[in-house]
């Protein structure tokens, strides 16, 4: 009897150790297959299914290996499908859930692109340079410092944006940020170049000459325009005075002298187009070389071939 309770004892210690060994062996091994489905899925940009094959995973497995990559495929599936406050939330949890992951940095990051893709250019402002400050050694520093100078530019804040880039080439001066950023901010610099119209005079000719003013500001059909409408009403109101035909020559000539005001008012406006013009033709030659320096489509994407969006409107 002492033999039979001694040998079953070991065989159930035993059979105990043999199947604590064989399920931690198998269940990486199932957790890896569904990975793997879930990978396939991304690859083919079936990003809403990769998303929720990959939380179920994680629910299944959480203490599965790169759990926190996972947790980042979540996130990167949602931006990948434009559901940006989805995304967002899975990087704060990524965030909260794996505080010391070496992907806590590009996720910080990644929440700045989805807050400016998503319009909230001030709050993507901000998040970027919280990320400078908190990890200001990190490799997607350049590129965040110099999308700080990009935020600007949409502002129309040239001052800033000049600024910012110039931190870039004296803070990373490695970076293939660092060269692009001299160059912009040096276009940036040569905006006195550009040509001007002053409101101020625009509206002094139009007082002077009817018209003169919005042909000053390159608008010369609406010049002329202005000018005949002015000259032709306030000849008629004076020959309607002569004839005296008050009741005629009055409203023609409160007509004419809306006309003449107007011509002023539209003089100063079409100077004020004209550089707002100018200033977006500036804008847009510098957004055209961000775009042909290949900047953005320089970054690699973390482990696995992981797709990102990388910037993809607001250029």
């Amino acid at each position: 009897m002492n033999t039979f309770s001694f040998t079953f004892a070991r065989y159930w210690i035993v059979s105990c150790i043999a199947y604590f060994v064989i399920l931690t062996a198998i269940i990486p091994a199932i957790a890896a297959v569904e990975s793997t489905f879930a990978d396939s899925l991304f690859r083919e940009g079936d990003y809403l299914n990769a998303a929720h094959e990959y939380k179920r995973l994680l629910y299944l497995h959480p203490d599965t290996p790169q759990s926190d990559f996972i947790a980042f495929r979540v996130a990167a599936a949602y931006q990948n499908v434009g559901k940006l406050a989805n995304a967002i939330r899975a990087y704060e949890l990524l965030i909260d859930t794996y505080p010391k992951s070496g992907l806590v940095a590009r996720a910080k990051n990644n929440i700045a692109q989805c807050q400016i893709l998503s319009g909230d250019s001030a709050q993507g402002l901000e998040s970027l340079k919280r990320f400078l400050v908190e990890h200001k050694e990190s490799t997607l520093a350049p590129r965040a410092h110099f999308t700080i100078g990009l935020l600007h530019i949409d502002k129309w804040d040239w001052t800033e944006a000049t600024q910012a880039w110039h931190d870039v080439s004296l803070a990373y001066p490695q970076s293939p940020f660092a060269e692009v950023s001299n160059r912009l901010a040096q276009e940036i610099k040569n905006m006195e170049a550009l040509p001007h119209r002053s409101s101020t005079v625009a509206g002094v000719f139009s007082a002077l000459v009817p018209g003169s003013g919005q042909i000053y500001s390159g608008q010369t059909m609406n010049g002329l325009s202005a000018f005949v409408s002015v000259a032709v009403l306030g000849s008629a109101s004076f020959y309607y005075v002569d004839q005296e035909r008050y009741e005629v020559a009055i409203p023609v000539g409160v007509l004419g002298l809306f006309l003449y005001g107007n011509s002023i008012y539209q003089s100063v406006q079409t100077a004020r187009i004209f550089n707002t013009q100018q200033e977006r033709h500036l804008r847009n030659r510098l957004q055209q070389k961000i775009r042909d320096s290949g900047l953005f489509s320089a970054i690699l994407p973390p482990r696995d071939e992981v797709k990102l969006v990388l910037w993809k409107s607001r250029f």
